[in-house]
């Protein structure tokens, strides 16, 4: 602005040399932010599959085995108890979830700038939700075999286990926590959502 001022004569020509490369940097910027996410959607769907194995696996290999008596066979054996109950329910909704980011991990290669802005926020909540039901489901299945024989260990085990995703989440947010609160809480900003 300063020199299209001192030198009106040259306007144009700055004018132009200033939107392309204002263009130049817009377009570097969405290159480095799609390199970026495809990275991020490799690693992701590799972690949603290996959930979705997990739980898979999980699904079959029952805790307390099946039940070989005559008129029950293969039935689960502990399938009347409240904790076999909660780990089916969390077990699936890990396994759904997982499922569902590895599909949005192979729709995110259409490379839609736009979409895969998107793209990142919904995953990292999906997968947020499978490692919570994953972990619940662990936790629960071993609550079904423990609680019969040691109950305190299978009680300590479940606190264990549902303190891991609130400390994971507290060590992975920890940056943006001490940012916000060093920016006040008032500070509200789109940019800190994203991270």
């Amino acid at each position: 602005m300063l020199m299209s001022k001192a030198n009106p004569h040259d306007a144009p020509v700055l004018h132009d040399l200033h939107i392309r490369a204002k263009r130049e940097m817009t377009d570097a910027s969405r290159k480095d932010a799609k390199s970026l996410t495809q990275t991020y959607t490799s690693n992701t769907s590799l972690v949603a599959i290996l959930i979705a194995t997990i739980t898979f696996a999980a699904a079959f290999t029952l805790p307390g085995g099946y039940s070989s008596a005559p008129g029950s066979e293969g039935l689960p054996t502990m399938s009347r108890k409240f904790a076999f109950g909660a780990f089916l329910i969390s077990d699936v909704l890990a396994m759904c979830s997982s499922f569902a980011v590895a599909f949005i991990c192979i729709i995110a290669r259409w490379e839609d700038y736009e979409f895969l802005l998107y793209y990142r926020s919904f995953t990292k909540k999906l997968m947020w939700f499978a490692f919570v039901t994953t972990t619940t489901a662990f936790s629960t299945g071993l609550y079904t075999v423990l609680a019969p024989r040691i109950h305190w260990l299978a009680i300590a085990i479940c606190l264990m286990v549902a303190l891991l995703p609130i400390l994971t989440k507290v060590l992975g947010e920890w940056p943006i926590l001490k940012l916000r609160f060093k920016l006040g809480k008032d500070f509200k900003s789109d940019f800190l959502d994203m991270v």
